[in-house]
């Protein structure tokens, strides 16, 4: 019996190739969703060859269409970021194994199956070690803006408390600068802080945490453009 799996394996590892350099450099598309379109087109591709000319395979050619724009539906944009690709690659690659366990085909569905299992289970552990490695991408760079507000005794003491927090998190401070508001006796400190990937939940717990010193009345957070 002619088994697919070869094929599905090769057409894998190309794929995830391709990935590993899209997410060398931090790009939407990474190790995980090529690996997974590429398994899925080889196994589609292979159905003609497991059931030679005597059977009408455009029933199964609609699936790839039909799966296509299901998939389309599951990806979403946030703010910057891209989400729900991997998800939608896993749903059309799955419609392959339909379609090969559909026209009796057990074994190469299995093949398919257990590959894409493979793919959802390790890649993303292997893609998250890519992602703490990878080189700083000018191209995505990211600038939050956190604002404080404290009494002017108190003015070294928040600074400190900032510069302390974002060590911990690894954040990278742009500038930082501190201004008396006049006629209040508070002073502001207000710091750009750099990342090279969008850092929202880092910096929410940033300033979370510098919210909950007695000596900070006012903290808040935006993003913004890279300065000129």
């Amino acid at each position: 019996m002619f088994s697919i799996s070869l094929n599905l394996v090769f057409a894998l590892l190309l794929g995830a190739s391709v990935g590993l350099e899209r997410q060398w450099r931090q790009l939407h598309t990474g190790l995980t969703t090529h690996a997974l379109v590429a398994l899925g087109a080889a196994a589609y591709s292979a159905l003609p060859l497991l059931i030679g000319s005597e059977t009408d395979i455009r029933m199964g050619g609609q699936v790839v269409t039909g799966i296509g724009f299901l998939g389309a539906g599951l990806i979403m944009r946030d703010g910057l970021n891209v989400r729900g690709l991997n998800t939608s690659a896993t749903v059309w690659a799955t419609g392959a194994v339909g379609v090969l366990a559909g026209y009796g085909h057990l074994l190469e569905a299995t093949e398919a199956t257990l590959l894409l299992l493979l793919v959802n289970i390790g890649l993303p552990r292997f893609g998250s070690f890519v992602d703490r490695h990878a080189p700083e991408n000018a191209e995505i760079e990211r600038y939050y803006v956190v604002e404080l507000r404290c009494r002017a005794p108190d003015e070294a003491l928040v600074r400190k408390l900032l510069l302390d927090a974002m060590t911990v998190r690894k954040l990278r401070l742009h500038s930082l600068e501190s201004h008396a508001i006049e006629g209040s006796g508070s002073v502001a400190v207000d710091a750009v802080v750099y990342s090279v990937r969008q850092e929202d939940q880092l910096v929410e717990a940033l300033v979370g945490e510098l919210s909950l010193s007695p000596s900070i009345f006012f903290s808040r957070w935006t993003s913004t453009t890279p300065p000129e």
